[in-house]
């Protein structure tokens, strides 16, 4: 079990590893990687669709 850096919800690892490729899941990864987060995967699958969606409207958090 990991704890989401985001939301301190608590998540499997093997639901991160389900390959997703919607257009918000494929932005967030690209948007993490380009700030700097160690490691993408510490976020929990629903926190990376909701930032993918935010980032596809165009809204900064």
């Amino acid at each position: 079990m990991k704890i989401c850096k985001r939301c301190f919800r608590e998540f499997e690892e093997s639901e991160v590893d389900v390959v997703d490729v919607s257009p918000a899941t494929e932005l967030v990864d690209i948007l993490l990687e380009n700030i700097g987060v160690e490691d993408i995967n510490d976020l929990c699958p629903l926190c990376r669709e909701e930032l993918g969606v935010v980032n596809l409207l165009g809204f900064g958090e």
